[in-house]
């Protein structure tokens, strides 16, 4: 008598063929409950999102955002510094506050934002200027007029290299002082006053004397182990 054997691999894959399309039925129904539509958008939905976008592609823009990103949370890391003493926790607080300001005042309204402003003028493909399409490779002014992506990235591109060039100037001569003079009104109104000339002396000839006074003691400490 011949018994022919159960393949077990079969039932199994039987199993997993009937639970997978019951799943893919039941989804499909579900599926076909809910009726086909199409969203459009609404002009002025478009024209916010427009709006939205040129503001966060614009290198002015996007330096004050990182500018209001670091005021929230420096100065408060500073601030809250307890591995050093009270005075030297506030003095670093305006310090930083002072860098912060500057920076972002000087990055938005003197490097960045005249710069890509003049950028726009120099590529508009529109413009009818002497100078309107001055910045503008003549080789793809055909393949940029076609896509108005392309110029707008191109625009932010080339003021971003331009103002990285500008900051090497801006650094020296605007942030520097700027933030000096941030610093000092800002521990002025903290109540820390800075060192006087007469302390700073004072200060470095004690300095001075104790350094002297530690070489002496070395030097006799020699004497006395070679007598």
């Amino acid at each position: 008598m011949n018994t022919m054997p159960v393949n077990s691999n079969n039932n199994v894959s039987m199993q997993g063929n009937w639970w997978r399309k019951f799943k893919d039925c039941v989804g499909q129904k579900t599926i076909n409950t809910f009726k086909e539509r199409t969203f459009k958008d609404s002009a002025r939905l478009r024209e916010v999102r427009d709006k939205r976008n040129d503001i966060m592609s614009s290198p002015m823009w996007n330096r004050g955002i990182m500018g209001a990103t670091a005021l929230v949370t420096q100065p408060v890391i500073d601030n809250y510094n307890h591995r050093v003493d009270e005075e030297t926790r506030v003095v670093s607080r305006n310090r930083t506050l002072a860098k912060i300001i500057a920076g972002t005042t000087v990055g938005m309204f003197v490097v960045r934002g005249p710069i890509y402003k003049a950028i726009e003028n120099m590529t508009n493909l529109k413009g009818t200027s002497r100078y309107s399409k001055s910045l503008l490779p003549k080789k793809f002014i055909n393949e940029i007029a076609k896509n108005d992506s392309f110029l707008k990235n191109y625009r932010s591109a080339l003021a971003m290299f331009i103002a990285l060039l500008a900051m090497c100037g801006t650094n020296f001569l605007l942030d520097a002082p700027l933030t000096i003079f941030l610093t000092n009104l800002f521990n002025d109104k903290s109540g820390i006053k800075p060192p006087k000339e007469d302390d700073e002396k004072k200060a470095l000839c004690v300095d001075i004397n104790q350094t002297n006074a530690k070489e002496v003691d070395i030097a006799k400490q020699g004497e006395v182990k070679y007598a």
